[in-house]
């Protein structure tokens, strides 16, 4: 036979038998992959509710109980000891097949499991996670970043309120307000916070900012004796002595005890001209405190606007003899001792005032009008200058600065600390006069002419009215 045909036959009986040997072959594949392949209940655990109600989550077995065993992770290395362990453990169970049936199943895939790192097993995690932590904040126990929640919310404010009280204390008013304020925003009906806002604008001389205070908390504790009172000091403050006397009142409707709101009656009494009606109220103050100082010096006050200059001079003598370390006693002494005209006593009652207290406004305004009146002027403008940075919102500090500067004849000085002053009490009649007065002597005819007229068509002031005659004539 021709050797190309005997090929040919072989080629074709070699193909015969392949393809034989392959269709008994696939059949035995299939079944090695189904006895492989996870069955259903063996690759999906559900979880049930009570795994995770009756204690400790159960531990999730690994994968190689449903798939076999994994490739090695090269990330996961281990020590040399544990290698040859793990190698000679896998050398034992080696060449051992997994069944696809249940009972022989589990144990080979348990030793697989076992022969596994430990580092492999993991915890599952609680898919009701959030639901108990929800329902444990329902039962009590409230997260701190929560600040919404009432409790936090309390202690909040209750850590602000202490700190601004110790600023307070210390005097340290920036601090202070920075803190109330910030007790403020978190509980805008706060009454303490508002009226302790009210005290710190007060010390900081800052009266219009402090009576909105004062009126919130009036607003939120309308029938409170120490609202009306304070209110009351800030209106008296203010120039405003009707709308004061009408708050002593109410607060000695609340508290007919309350001796300082008798003596700052007296007080408003006082500065409406009414010194018979003024020394009565302070009477009353002294029946119920004897003690209190402040009452014999509007009394002392009082005698000296009413031309009693030596009973003045006796009541600041047994204010000194009540307290001799308060500087207001001395600083009001030193005044009516410069009304009698004994200027050099002044200055050292002035200046034990300074001393007592060097952020005291009034006793550096005081000494600085005593050291005017000795011709220290020098002196005088320093002390004047310090007293408007204590108090830059006090008015009267900046009429006693431009005095000074009136009496060194730098009158446009002068008129601009006027100014200031009348932006702050924009209704003084003596301060336009002031004003005016200085504005003649700078040579501003129309400026001052305009300040004067203002005086004249609100009071009856023989020396504004003069004045502006004379300008008036002069410009014909």
């Amino acid at each position: 036979m021709h050797p190309q045909a005997n090929r040919t036959k072989t080629t074709a009986s070699d193909c015969f038998r392949k393809a034989i040997s392959l269709a008994l072959t696939l059949p035995v594949m299939v079944v090695l992959i189904c006895a492989q392949a996870p069955q259903p209940a063996q690759a999906f655990r559900f979880l049930k509710f009570g795994e995770y109600l009756n204690g400790t989550p159960k531990e999730k077995k690994d994968d190689s109980d449903v798939f076999g065993a994994e490739p090695a992770d090269p990330e996961d290395t281990e020590a040399p000891g544990d290698s040859k362990d793990s190698k000679s453990a896998n050398s034992k169970s080696g060449g051992k097949k997994t069944s696809s049936k249940g009972g022989s199943g589990s144990g080979e895939t348990a030793k697989n499991a076992a022969s596994k790192p430990e580092a492999r097993r993991e915890v599952v995690a609680n898919p009701l996670e959030e639901v108990l932590n929800d329902l444990t904040q329902e039962s009590g126990q409230i997260k701190e970043e929560d600040t919404s929640l009432p409790i936090n919310k309390a202690r909040k404010v209750d850590k602000h309120m202490r700190y601004g009280d110790a600023f307070f204390a210390r005097r340290d008013l920036t601090n202070a307000l920075l803190e109330y304020e910030t007790v403020i925003k978190a509980d805008s009906d706060n009454y303490k916070a508002h009226f302790m806002a009210g005290k710190v604008l007060m010390a900081m001389s800052d009266f219009e900012e402090a009576l909105k205070e004062f009126q919130k908390a009036e607003a939120l504790r309308p029938n409170a004796g120490d609202v009306h009172f304070i209110k009351g000091e800030t209106l008296r403050m203010l120039g405003r002595h009707e709308a004061a006397s009408i708050e002593y009142k109410r607060t000695l409707k609340a508290n007919p005890g309350n001796a300082l709101a008798y003596a700052y009656l007296g007080e408003c009494y006082r500065m409406k001209h009414m010194y018979r009606s003024a020394i009565d109220e302070c009477r009353r103050a002294i029946g119920l405190d004897p003690k209190s100082v402040i009452p014999h010096l509007i009394m002392a006050q009082c005698y000296a606007s009413s031309r009693q200059p030596e009973q003045s001079l006796e009541e600041y003598k047994i204010a000194l003899k009540m307290n001799d370390k308060d500087p207001v006693v001395h600083a009001r002494c030193g005044l009516a001792l410069g009304n009698l005209g004994k200027w050099d006593l002044a200055v050292n009652q002035f200046i034990r005032a300074t001393d007592l207290d060097p952020r005291y406004s009034e006793g550096h305004a005081g000494l600085a009008y005593a050291l005017a009146h000795l011709k220290r002027l020098k002196e005088a403008l320093a002390e004047a200058r310090i007293a408007v940075s204590l108090a830059p919102n006090d008015p009267d500090t900046h009429s006693n600065l431009a005095w000074v500067y009136a009496k060194k004849g730098d009158y446009l000085s002068a008129a601009v600390e006027y100014r200031l002053a009348l932006k702050i009490d924009p209704k003084n009649a003596e301060r336009h006069k002031a004003l005016g007065m200085a504005l003649k002597d700078a040579g501003d005819v129309d400026g001052a002419i305009a300040e004067l007229l203002t005086v004249t068509q609100t009071s009856k002031d023989f020396e504004a009215e003069l004045a502006l005659q004379s300008l008036m004539q002069g410009r014909r």
